[in-house]
């Protein structure tokens, strides 16, 4: 963006001085000439609009497409079935966290308020608040037969209740487009590590190393 601010500072500059020699030329009954640079004046308006338009068009698409690094996720296998999940945050402020965790794939439970898309090109980001993780067994017999392992990741009466925030906008005016539960799942293997990260669609997880990428083929 500083590339364009310097961009449209140096077009101003430009057609203030196409400006003022227009009307010099003017009060000196100069007509043709006064024209002559009115219309390259003019030219060089419809060039900046043109300017303003693309990089305002650009501007739209990285509102849009805007994705934020939550955490790394890292697996190691302790025996069969289960494994110590850590998570390393972004926010170099939270300490790591260690989970244990039964079954063949880690699962991450999160609320998303998604904003209507005219709110994303002003400014607004979707808001996450990550819920719950557990561990999930591919077999569905094995699943009704074993206990979950649950791990609570929003400590209750902490921070801000998104439910109550997209209340509150839905009341004040429609900038709300969504409010939804939204649960990612990968598989669990010895050494894999895994990308979190939010977008304006909600949660989004990728293979971090070739154990990973090998699990989840």
């Amino acid at each position: 963006m500083i590339g364009l601010s310097i961009l449209l500072a140096v077009l101003a500059v430009l057609f203030s001085l196409l400006g003022w020699r227009v009307v010099h030329q003017l009060k000196r009954r100069r007509l043709w000439s006064g024209l002559l640079w009115g219309t390259q004046g003019a030219l060089l308006l419809v060039g900046f609009l043109l300017v303003l338009l693309v990089f305002s068009n650009l501007h739209n698409y990285q509102r849009l497409t805007w994705e934020q690094p939550l955490a790394q996720i890292y697996l190691h296998r302790i025996k069969p079935q289960q494994y110590q999940l850590s998570i390393a945050w972004q926010d170099k402020s939270r300490e790591p966290q260690y989970f244990m965790l039964e079954g063949d794939q880690w699962q991450l439970d999160a609320r998303i308020l998604k904003w209507k898309s005219w709110a994303n090109l002003i400014g607004l980001d979707s808001y996450y608040q990550l819920d719950r993780l557990s561990g999930r067994f591919e077999d569905i017999e094995q699943a009704r037969q074993r206990l979950p392992s649950l791990h609570r990741l929003s400590p209750p009466g902490r921070g801000l209740d998104i439910w109550k925030l997209q209340r509150l906008f839905r009341q004040q005016v429609s900038l709300v487009d969504t409010l939804f539960g939204q649960s990612v799942f990968m598989p669990m293997a010895d050494g894999a590590q895994y990308e979190i990260s939010i977008g304006q669609g909600g949660l989004l997880v990728r293979p971090a190393n070739p154990v990973a990428r090998a699990a989840v083929l």
